[in-house]
């Protein structure tokens, strides 16, 4: 489920940068979450009954996080390449672990480890050129993984505790809130998609990327670690690559193709099942 819904945010890009020729960002935002909300209230409203205050205020902090996440990231793309920027929100797969390191006192196995340095290695070799110079763009695009590693962190924590449809699905009302707040106050109008083509990306983000995907996501944490599933969500920047190649025919050179094999020995390390192994089942068994 976590591959399977990293694969949909991996043609986000794209659309993303689509539509803002006809939407400004935060017009983008609201529309695309308030979208996705609508459909799934419509789709799954006899479950939203079970929504209490805990629920309500877990789908608010999450909503929050992924929004911060999403501004982070909005706003360092204007400051550094595509490429350094895909790499930069691959350091998801780093925080992750961190956080559980410095909150729970718990630390990551060896193949852990290993899993997130040979997946980043990848994703560099894939990403990134043969100098590495931080700007403050890079700089926004690592606290955008900063805030997203919280999200899934807590995804995790919260999925435990509630449906994961109504909590995956619930946050994304907060995410159109905060967009519409943004759009009024720092945008100069508010439109709707002006073609054909325009309302295609814009659904394909709200119902792809907005609705099945976070379903997806939220429904994984619940079997899964969020440090297990960072890893996989890190390898994002291949599917990036590969849905700019079949849609907008953008070349993937060799050293690409390396970086390509080497992210999915990272994911493959880290979703192999450790019932032989005791190394790192204190990850697996949180």
């Amino acid at each position: 489920m976590m591959l399977a819904a990293t694969m949909i945010f991996g043609a986000m890009t794209i659309f993303s940068k689509q539509i803002l020729a006809e939407l400004e960002v935060f017009n983008m935002v609201a529309l695309r979450f308030l979208i996705a909300f609508a459909v799934c209230f419509g789709v799954f409203h006899k479950r939203y009954r079970s929504v209490d205050r805990e629920t309500t205020l877990h789908a608010w902090a999450l909503g929050t996080f992924l929004f911060v996440s999403y501004l982070c990231m909005v706003v360092g793309c204007k400051y550094t390449t595509a490429s350094n920027a895909g790499f930069m929100m691959s350091l998801v797969a780093f925080f992750t672990p961190l956080i559980v390191w410095v909150q729970e006192r718990v630390a990551p196995g060896r193949r852990q480890v290993a899993s997130i340095f040979i997946t980043l290695l990848g994703v560099g070799l894939m990403c990134l050129s043969g100098t590495l110079t931080l700007n403050k763009g890079d700089l926004v695009c690592i606290g955008s993984a900063f805030f997203y590693a919280f999200q899934m962190l807590y995804t995790e924590r919260y999925a435990e505790k509630h449906d994961p449809v109504v909590l995956g699905t619930f946050q994304l009302i907060f995410v159109a809130v905060y967009g519409f707040i943004f759009a009024f106050i720092l945008e100069d109008s508010f439109r709707l998609p002006v073609s054909g083509a325009g309302w295609g990306q814009l659904l394909y983000l709200a119902l792809g990327c907005g609705a099945l995907g976070f379903i997806l996501q939220t429904s994984a944490e619940k079997f899964s670690s969020a440090s297990h599933a960072t890893i996989i969500y890190a390898s994002q920047p291949v599917f990036v690559a590969v849905f700019s190649h079949l849609m907008l025919g953008e070349p993937i050179s060799l050293r690409q193709v390396a970086g390509i094999i080497i992210v999915f020995i990272g994911v493959l390390i880290t979703v192999r099942p450790e019932s032989t192994e005791g190394e790192g089942n204190e990850i697996q068994e949180r």
